[in-house]
């Protein structure tokens, strides 16, 4: 059963003219025209896309309509969970993860619990400060560092694992960039790496939703989303079709994270982390379809992420990153702002690590 609800990305309580401005947004996005010469894969992602938000919003455009489908809906998730009861089966948990605390993830660390079917909620006896964040939020932002630390420990293995002579991995940059030769499916390893972020995006999503005004939110909602499209692009040069077909299908959450990211910077104009994400985010899916207009508008937002803070290193690797998916491609000036990254005193290691990677790449 399709959930209309994440399909127009709404919560369940939406009113009327949120639901007509989530739809207006959408048919924007998934215009036919924004996708001229782009795959024929992606265009036809695209009107399927299509077809789901028009029946989404047919229903709940409709009073009548919608109120059936709630009760459809709960009827639906009542009997699955009378089933999952019934026969024990785990359900996910999209809880939020305990903190990393800087430190890497153990092996076998499991990113994507389950919930035991009549298992209570964790309960936190702290109460909340005047003037402080709720007291459900400032755990879930804490799966930023989860998630850094899932992905720190995903690349450092993926590129140790490759057998002598395969295209190293190296970063975001060299995703794309290999020959497509095998169909064979991803192993069952390699799609829990692949869907370790999907639980993240649910919290994160409800989060936001539930403190539209913090910009923290929004932020640790692109960075999920971010990270859920960049872990498949980083293993396309393995030449899995299989994979190639996910990346596709992912493809509009480069879109989505931007979205989170300029609400973010509109909540918090002079955060270059922010808008660099955001550049990034643009940058990677114009590149992908081909569309140059997403490609000068993400290198405008780093550009402006540096006048704000011209030591900000994540926008000194979004705006080379912007400057070598440029038709044609500015690899010159984009090897100049990873060596100004590279040098930049007390920059953060993983970004210095990428700045060398793509040095390495670009300077072939």
């Amino acid at each position: 059963m399709q959930d209309h609800y994440e399909t127009l990305q709404v919560h369940p309580r939406a009113d009327v003219e949120t639901i007509q401005a989530a739809y207006a947004r959408l048919r924007e996005r998934y215009d036919p025209a924004r996708l001229e010469g782009s795959a024929e894969e992606l265009q036809e992602l695209a009107r399927r896309r299509r077809d789901e938000i028009e029946r989404a919003y047919l229903v709940l455009s409709d009073p009548e309509r919608r109120r059936r489908y709630d009760e459809e809906l709960a009827a639906r998730q009542a009997a699955l969970a009378e089933e999952r009861a019934a026969t024990g089966e785990e359900a996910l948990d999209y809880r939020p993860l305990p903190p990393a605390r800087g430190q890497e993830r153990p092996p076998g660390f499991n990113a994507q619990p389950t919930l035991r079917s009549g298992s209570a909620p964790r309960r936190s006896g702290r109460a909340t400060r005047r003037g402080a964040l709720p007291v459900w939020l400032a755990p879930t932002l804490i799966v930023a560092v989860a998630v850094f630390a899932i992905v720190l420990v995903t690349l450092v293995t993926t590129v140790y694992s490759l057998p002598p002579g395969a295209a190293p991995v190296g970063g975001p940059q060299q995703a794309g960039t290999g020959a497509l030769v095998s169909a064979a499916a991803p192993t069952p390893d390699m799609m829990a790496i692949i869907n370790q972020f999907e639980g993240q995006i649910v919290a994160a999503r409800q989060v936001a939703r539930r403190a539209p005004e913090n910009p923290n939110a929004w932020i640790e909602l692109g960075n999920a989303l971010y990270d859920s499209v960049v872990v498949v692009r980083e293993r396309l040069a393995s030449g899995d079709q299989n994979l190639q077909n996910i990346y596709i299908e992912r493809l509009p959450r480069w879109l989505e994270a931007a979205d989170a990211y300029r609400k973010a910077t509109e909540l918090a104009p002079t955060d270059p982390v922010a808008r660099a994400d955001l550049a990034a985010s643009l940058c990677f899916y114009g590149k992908d379809t081909n569309d140059q207009n997403y490609v000068r508008e993400g290198l405008a937002e780093a550009e402006r992420a540096l006048r704000d803070d011209p030591e900000a290193a994540r926008a000194l690797l979004s705006k080379g990153l912007c400057l070598a998916f440029s038709d044609p491609p500015q690899v010159a000036q984009a090897l100049e702002q990873w060596q100004q990254l590279i040098v930049l005193p007390g920059a953060e290691p993983g970004l210095v690590m990428q700045a060398r990677q793509l040095v390495a790449e670009y300077s072939r």
